[in-house]
């Protein structure tokens, strides 16, 4: 990120995450990862979509279940800063969101779908935000954020 200021309202461990974003525009860059998280759909064959490296570890389509999962979550968690809403809120424990939906039977076609489908809405809740909007500051896990940190430190897919 251009804006060395952000970096404040995220956890120091975040920072190299900051570190991979080519700017401080929020939409060009949700739209940017969008291009790329397709293109790693797109390239999965069907041989692959329940492959494990190991025992007890996340299929691919777990994994792409999780940031669909992720990003649901993130984007509540803007809205409500960018509501200037300051109840805390929890956690997620996120190995247990992907134990309580088998993914074996979810077509591929169908989570890319679901994944472009919360993009947008992402995307639309942050197309009419304000700066101030962004840059309340709320707690989720027992930590502080503003509406535009917790997309940067967590993950840009």
């Amino acid at each position: 990120m251009k804006n060395k200021a952000y970096y404040k309202d995220a956890p120091e461990y975040g920072h190299y995450f900051f570190d991979l974003i080519e700017t401080d525009d929020l939409l060009a860059e949700f739209e940017k990862s969008k291009e790329l998280t397709l293109s790693v759909f797109n390239s999965i064959s069907p041989e692959l979509e329940n492959y494990t490296y190991q025992p007890n570890k996340w299929t691919i389509k777990e994994v792409l279940r999780h940031i669909i999962d992720m990003e649901r979550i993130f984007a509540y968690r803007a809205f409500r800063f960018s509501r200037f809403d300051d109840t805390a809120l929890s956690g997620v424990e996120e190995n247990a969101y992907n134990e309580n939906v088998s993914q074996t039977n979810i077509k591929l076609a169908d989570l890319q779908e679901e994944y472009l489908a919360v993009r947008k809405a992402t995307m639309l809740i942050y197309r009419n935000c304000q700066p101030e909007m962004l840059d309340f500051k709320g707690t989720a896990n027992k930590q502080t954020y503003t509406a535009r940190t917790p997309w940067f430190w967590y993950y840009w897919t």
